[in-house]
């Protein structure tokens, strides 16, 4: 068994000995580490041949052809050169290489959204980005993404442990502007921690490094983080300084961010109860192309409004929100539809690279064994049985990765659908508060609609004398058809029985009238009025005690 074994791996170290090593590999190389990666992508597009290189050579030209391929966005063409270079680079000494191919398979799973894949890839590539071996450079990177990636997961302590460590790093480098990136991410880590004070520090050793090196392209970014913390806090009105520092500082062909600083000081305006300064900058704010910002202007001045007492403009205004926020649902919707189907695609084409590999690895051992058997027959036996309890383990080990990605599968599905069952819950929720504030906007916007007819109410204390003539009654009953889409009409189609002097009390109890207010407009006793109430909830809608008639009206 030895000798077979000695046999087999003499044959291999020949084989791997047959690989030529080609100069334009590492001219390759050296660009993609100058991060000239669209000329490393000319010089392997000449490279006809790369399966007669040596091991290491393979390995080098699937880890350059996999950062071509991320650079260029072909996603799809990855996962087999990581494969060799992965398999390779972990069973080398050479550690920097090995950072570069982790990194590059973290990059590719974020961006199929596989986080907890990437942040697995990342974290492997922190204790060798350590190495004497690795440049500052490639262990700023990794501490950087690794950041990044946590605070998608929402682990905003993790997130400030590898920005803090990719600081230092960039502190060591000398170089501001990695130094600005990562001030910043330690100050995101804080703001959504609640840590406003810490973010707010961060922030200001930020702006001092950049006033002190001059990196004023990055001013605007720092005076709306400066403007985000004071907003959170609720100092609005410094946070407005901010904002105005930030517009200065933006040239005068940015209209996006402009127009959305202008969004942002109409909803503060808002917040300090300066109406006239929040409508002139919600109407400046008009032109801006982005959709959640325009989700966000007309909630916001949805409030202003309210503030204001204007309900109509104020329930206008919801009405835009709630017509922007469905089109971006929808939207939001379609992209994540394309991106599963991307995602599927690739995981075919992950399934299709791991047969063709198996296939290839059967089709290596079998030429094994036509050489073994052509260097002694003695042996034959031996290596017929050898051959075959490898293809039987081999299949074995197949069926298990199979098992344990469907297993992964499921698990990713079932999580999947706990977070969209939770999103979903959150939806509801914020448009049962939606039709619960548009339900309170309408029943006072008819109220006020009928605010002179009302007045009488007044004049009824006095002199006792006053009735509503049948133009009144017509008046209210068309606001309230108006604003209730069809309030009457509907409810006399859905209980015939009801006359016209039961729909007025049905829009008295719409208007939110006390049945004291009732008996005044028509002339009858408290008791009377009350009666006549339940006759209608009762004999006439045929709802019974649970429910009170300004209960059964409210909705409807």
């Amino acid at each position: 068994m030895k000798q077979k074994l000695l046999l087999g791996t003499i044959i291999a170290l020949l084989f791997g000995a047959c690989g030529r090593t080609d100069v334009r590999l590492h001219r390759a190389d050296e660009l993609v580490e100058q991060n000239q990666k669209d000329s490393a992508s000319l010089i392997l597009a000449g490279i006809k041949h790369p399966g007669s290189f040596s091991k290491s050579d393979r390995a080098l030209y699937a880890l350059l052809a996999a950062e071509v391929a991320r650079n260029e966005e072909r996603l799809d063409e990855i996962d087999t050169l990581l494969t060799v270079a992965l398999d390779y680079y972990r069973a080398s000494v050479d550690s920097v290489h090995l950072v570069r191919t982790l990194f590059c398979a973290g990059q590719v799973a974020r961006s199929f959204q596989r986080n907890e894949e990437a942040m697995k890839f990342f974290l492997e590539a922190l204790p060798y980005s350590e190495g004497q071996q690795v440049g500052d450079y490639w262990r700023y990177l990794v501490n950087t993404w690794a950041g990044i990636v946590a605070a998608k997961e929402r682990l905003f302590e993790d997130k400030i442990r590898y920005s803090q460590k990719a600081l230092e790093i960039a502190r060591c480098m000398k170089n501001a502007s990695y130094e600005c990136l990562s001030l910043g991410d330690i100050a995101y880590g804080h703001l959504f921690s609640g840590r406003y004070d810490s973010a707010l520090h961060y922030t200001e050793v930020m702006h001092e490094i950049v006033l002190r090196d001059s990196l004023t392209s990055q001013l605007p970014y720092i005076y709306t983080r400066f403007q985000g913390i004071y907003t959170q806090k609720g100092d609005y009105a410094l946070a407005l300084q901010y904002v105005d520092k930030a517009l200065r500082h933006r040239a005068p062909a940015d209209s996006v961010n402009i127009t959305g600083h202008y969004a942002e000081k109409a909803a503060m305006f808002g917040k300090l109860g300066q109406y006239d300064s929040a409508y002139y900058y919600f109407h400046k704010s008009e032109p801006c192309p982005d959709p959640f910002t325009q989700e966000a202007r007309y909630y916001n001045m949805a409030d202003t409004y309210y503030a204001m007492k204007r309900y109509k403009d104020a329930y206008e205004c919801l009405l835009r929100y709630t017509q922007i926020d469905d089109s971006i649902k929808a939207a939001t919707k379609s992209s994540e539809l394309i991106a599963l189907q991307s995602l599927y695609q690739h995981e075919r084409l992950r399934a299709d690279n791991l047969r063709w590999r198996a296939q290839v690895a059967e089709h290596k051992h079998r030429v094994y064994w036509i050489i073994a058997v052509s260097v002694t027959l003695l042996w034959v036996a031996g290596g017929i049985y050898l051959i075959f309890y490898r293809r039987n383990r081999r299949r074995l080990i197949i069926q298990q990765k199979q098992l344990i990605g469907q297993q992964e599968q499921i698990i990713a599905q079932q999580e999947e659908l706990r977070h969209r069952s939770e999103e979903h819950l959150g939806n509801l929720q914020k448009i049962n508060e939606l039709q619960q504030k548009e339900g309170e906007l309408k029943s006072a916007f008819f109220r006020q609609l009928n605010f002179s007819i009302l007045q009488q109410i007044g004049e009824i204390r006095k002199n006792g004398n006053i009735i509503f003539s049948d133009k009144d009654w017509d008046v209210i009953t068309e606001n309230a058809d108006a604003i209730f889409n069809n309030f009457t009409l509907r409810l006399q189609d859905s209980y015939p029985e009801l006359n016209k002097e039961d729909l007025r009390y049905c829009c008295m109890v719409k208007m939110q009238l006390s049945q004291s207010e009732m008996a005044q407009i028509m002339h009858l006793e408290k008791d009377s009025v009350k009666k006549r109430l339940k006759r209608i909830r009762i004999d006439k809608i045929g709802s019974g005690s649970g429910m009170t008639l300004e209960e059964l009206l409210r909705n409807f």
